[in-house]
């Protein structure tokens, strides 16, 4: 982490130009799974089903352009120095980890993603969903979670007034800026992220984007509460919030940001954020036999990942997990076959 920290600024540039070849290659893999467009089709439907206009209007235009527009705040080294040493003051940030030229990727234009929702991973390199499509993916299953756990609050508890807004909007949003953190690399790797308020930096710059939107700070509390639950992690959760109202420029005693008190809404969206659980440890398992049969011996490391990294955007990462434990090797061979 030391050493990311102390990036020479020439390094920063060439991941840029690195993360523009993978976002696009990576792009092309997404268009191709029908698993991503398919996750990506529900998550739209379920857009669709929100009440409040203004929510849906803001949501379906994150999710079609998961830009971080709150950057406009920050357009450049001298401001986003600022932004670093404001985090710094509040310790909320290790200034030995994390330099000012490191705190936020690489960013051309705060109107536009650097590469779309849908050829996104799901989490890092070598982590659960870390493949083109991933975040789709990660995002439908959360978001299919949020909405049994909500049908069973209300059926087991008779619990009638939940916000049905907040639940399908926070597992949607939460982890969309995966989509500017996780900018794919030319050899098929990601960028690293930051560590703010003692959490992926993903997770604060949604919160501040929803801020800079003007979002509900029921909403933005109920995004928090995904990475810890409220009721439990009450101080931990209110870091995220101040993390993101320095980045959003907001006051929080004005915006009503507090994780005290926090909706049965908010739980339902951490709780629902548990598809890692089983993803993320079998991930290198999967990465392991896929690295066997993904291409000849003597075949280039990078291409050998891209060759993995679009079966598991084709087929998914459970799908080949599950039929390795039960019918081994071949049966993952079959199961990547390619369909006529």
């Amino acid at each position: 982490m030391l050493a990311r920290a102390l990036l020479p600024l020439a390094l920063v540039w060439s991941l840029h130009a690195s993360a523009q070849e993978g976002n696009a290659r990576a792009e092309a893999i997404a268009q191709a799974s029908p698993n991503a467009k398919a996750a990506l089709a529900f998550i739209e439907s379920q857009i669709a089903q929100l009440r409040d206009p203004t929510l849906r209007a803001a949501v379906k235009a994150m999710v079609s352009n998961p830009a971080p527009t709150f950057m406009a705040r920050w357009p450049d080294a001298a401001a986003r120095a600022k932004a670093h040493a404001a985090l710094v003051k509040e310790g909320l940030l290790d200034p030995a980890h994390t330099a000012p030229d490191a705190l936020f990727p690489p960013l051309a234009d705060p109107s536009k993603a650097p590469q779309s929702f849908l050829a996104a991973p799901g989490g890092g390199t070598g982590g659960h969903h870390s493949y083109p499509g991933g975040l789709a993916e990660h995002t439908a299953f959360n978001l299919q979670s949020a909405l049994d756990l909500e049908a069973n609050y209300r059926k087991r508890y008779g619990i009638t007034d939940l916000d049905h807004d907040l639940v399908i909007a926070a597992p949607i949003l939460h982890d969309l800026m995966k989509a500017w953190c996780l900018q794919w690399k030319a050899d098929g790797t990601e960028l690293e992220q930051a560590t703010i308020a003692n959490t992926a930096s993903h997770h604060i710059f949604i919160l501040a984007e929803a801020l800079h939107r003007g979002l509900s700070a029921e909403l933005v509390v109920a995004v928090a509460a995904a990475h810890d639950p409220p009721h439990l992690a009450e101080e931990k959760v209110a870091g995220f919030l101040r993390a993101a109202a320095i980045l959003a420029g907001v006051d929080p005693q004005q915006r009503r940001l507090t994780a005290h008190g926090a909706s049965i809404e908010a739980e339902i969206n951490h709780l629902a954020d548990h598809d890692f659980v089983i993803s993320e440890p079998i991930e290198r398992v999967v990465l392991e036999t896929l690295g066997e049969i993904a291409g000849p011996p003597g075949m280039p490391a990078a291409e050998r990942r891209w060759r993995a990294l679009e079966a598991q955007s084709r087929v998914s990462s459970l799908a080949i997990y599950a039929a390795l434990r039960a019918r081994g090797a071949p049966a993952v061979r079959e199961l990547l076959r390619p369909k006529p």
